[in-house]
């Protein structure tokens, strides 16, 4: 399960869920306002929360800044990669 680390109410956020949805990738959100371990993974790879979205899945972690079509697929390309997938 891909774990994506964001702010409610975030329009990147809310494009990276979108996105894995329709790709049928199973997530879970994690709000680094309520979380503050997460806030600190936001912040090492990112700088702030608000700066671009974090994705973790089998221990790796990736930011995606810019959201973007081709920031997304990549993302999926090493995802599905990573899981023996299509």
């Amino acid at each position: 399960m891909v774990r994506v680390y964001g702010v409610p109410g975030c329009g990147p956020c809310e494009i990276v869920k979108m996105f894995l949805a329709q790709k049928g990738v199973p997530y879970t959100f994690v709000n680094v306002r309520e979380d503050l371990e997460a806030a600190k993974v936001v912040e090492a790879l990112v700088g702030s929360p608000t700066a671009g979205v974090v994705v973790e899945w089998e221990g790796k972690r990736r930011a995606i800044r810019g959201v973007s079509p081709a920031a997304l697929n990549a993302f999926l390309e090493e995802y599905r990669k990573e899981k023996g997938g299509p």
